[in-house]
């Protein structure tokens, strides 16, 4: 699955992926266990709902941002 949208910037699964790196970075196996565990990849692979996700939703997740 490609990281970046064709616009350039990061998919939701990457950007996921990449918040959960800088919170756990020297532990990969929380980075992809996490996203393994919401359903975004499978393995090493993205899912139906990742990549639904990073089409539906290309800047991110709504979660991180202010109301």
């Amino acid at each position: 699955m490609p990281r970046l949208t064709p616009s350039g910037k990061k998919t939701a699964v990457a950007d996921v992926e990449d918040k959960l790196k800088r919170r756990y970075p020297r532990n990969p196996k929380a980075v992809f266990g996490t996203l393994n565990k919401i359903g975004l990849m499978k393995g090493n692979k993205a899912t139906a709902k990742g990549v639904k996700a990073a089409k539906s939703n290309p800047s991110g997740s709504t979660q991180d941002r202010q109301k």
